[in-house]
């Protein structure tokens, strides 16, 4: 829909309107990333926001990673895969019945060896899976977990 207005202030208040009224819909991001020395921010706000979808993983495959997740808003998704040896990871999560799902190394022949993770969880009912070397060794594994809330 085009339109042309002479008046700027009347398209203003117009779009304004239309944004106001407009549904809002959630963020789907479906990831597969090759290659090393990633660096990569998401951040998702609102409700029902996946990264992967739970049968289909966003999947980051290389070394040197460097991604950080900030979701706000109940009812979001991560499923994450790691096929790397290096990965640093801050990710911070607030709502509630919140799903995450995050595998390094999980029969991929690559060792996660030096994983860095920093993950603050605020809210309730939170289902939180975290795998690190699951088939073969993590040598160097720190991993901050802080979670506030309840049924988590």
């Amino acid at each position: 829909m085009k339109i042309k207005y002479k008046n700027s202030l009347l398209a203003v208040v117009l779009l304004s309107i239309f944004t106001m009224i407009s549904p809002a819909l959630a963020n789907d991001i479906y990831i597969e990333q090759v290659g090393d020395t990633l660096d990569l921010d998401i951040i998702q706000d609102g409700q029902d926001n996946t990264i992967g979808d739970g049968t289909l993983d966003a999947t980051f495959e290389g070394d040197d990673m460097t991604f950080s997740i900030t979701q706000t808003g109940s009812y979001n998704i991560i499923a994450a895969t790691i096929k790397g040896n290096n990965y640093t990871g801050t990710w911070a999560i607030s709502g509630d019945s919140n799903d995450i799902n995050f595998t390094c190394d999980s029969l991929t022949g690559v060792n996660c060896e030096t994983v860095t993770m920093n993950v603050t969880i605020t809210g309730n009912n939170q289902d939180l899976d975290i795998f690190v070397g699951e088939a073969a060794d993590s040598n160097n594994l720190i991993a901050n977990i802080t979670i506030d809330g309840d049924d988590n």
